[in-house]
């Protein structure tokens, strides 16, 4: 059974780079000092970053929550440079401040009824589902993961992801590693034979639609992590609102989600 809360309040707060590390030319791995979330992050749930020395740069940016370490007081992130802002952070280093609040969003806390779940994601879309994987593993439950890229250096998470899980599919579409071809092949086939009691999608809208279908033909309970534009967070902004798809009105990805029952929001093409 998939259940969602708001969880603990966020805060904002500057927080110190612990570690940061950019892998190929697109991605970063960062993890920063920050106890409160690092004790109260859910599955699912996000923070915002604002560059404390960019004052060109207005709006905080969010990002997953890839592991949170209540022993250690950290969190760690994932952050794929497209435009300004990520690139500056890229190169940041450790001992630096940066503005952040969290945890934001509504996080996954319940498993019941559920043996075993299916993550089919792409690209920096792994990240948000790292937490969901570790959590699911404590409970006992087996994780069965379509991961994809477009070719084998931008598989995301992978590090994270194989030892929380009990089988891990790895599809690009160059065939630089795995399958050659679409992941939903791999996870088509393997429902062809085994049973999976929810499937969590994030990276593709292709993908998402996909989920989607399989939904609504009875063969499991589908979820979507949805990215969209935000400029608070806290559902002041509007800007990451989307469509319901069995009603009147729109859902704020920030304080409704960032998890949805695939069937409930509106997949665009």
């Amino acid at each position: 059974m998939h259940q969602t809360v708001t969880g603990k309040p966020p805060i904002f707060q500057a927080a110190q780079i612990v570690k940061i590390e950019k892998r190929h030319r697109e991605y970063i791995y960062m993890a920063l000092d920050s106890p409160y979330i690092a004790l109260n992050a859910l599955p699912g749930q996000f923070v915002m970053i604002k560059l404390p020395d960019a004052d060109d740069l207005i709006l905080p940016r969010p990002f997953d929550i890839v592991t949170a370490d209540s022993a250690k007081g950290e969190i760690e992130l994932v952050i794929k440079i497209t435009g300004k802002g990520t690139h500056r952070l890229s190169h940041k280093k450790p001992g630096e401040l940066l503005l952040l609040t969290g945890p934001l969003g509504r996080g996954i806390t319940d498993f019941t009824g559920d043996s075993s779940i299916g993550l089919l994601v792409r690209g920096v879309g792994a990240a948000a589902v790292v937490l969901l994987a570790n959590r699911a593993k404590e409970k006992g439950i087996k994780v069965v993961t379509f991961l994809s890229a477009s070719t084998k250096e931008r598989l995301v998470c992978r590090e994270y992801l194989e030892p929380l899980s009990h089988t891990v599919f790895i599809a690009t579409d160059d065939g630089t590693e795995g399958y050659r071809g679409n992941a939903w092949e791999m996870l088509d086939s393997f429902l062809d034979k085994t049973a999976l009691d929810q499937i969590y999608t994030c990276g593709s809208r292709r993908f998402a639609r996909h989920i989607k279908k399989l939904d609504s033909e009875g063969k499991t309970r589908g979820f979507v992590f949805l990215e969209g534009f935000m400029a608070c967070g806290m559902g002041d902004c509007h800007g990451c609102a989307v469509k319901k798809a069995k009603e009147e009105g729109y859902f704020l990805v920030c304080q409704d989600g960032p998890v949805f029952p695939v069937g409930v929001v509106e997949i665009k093409s």
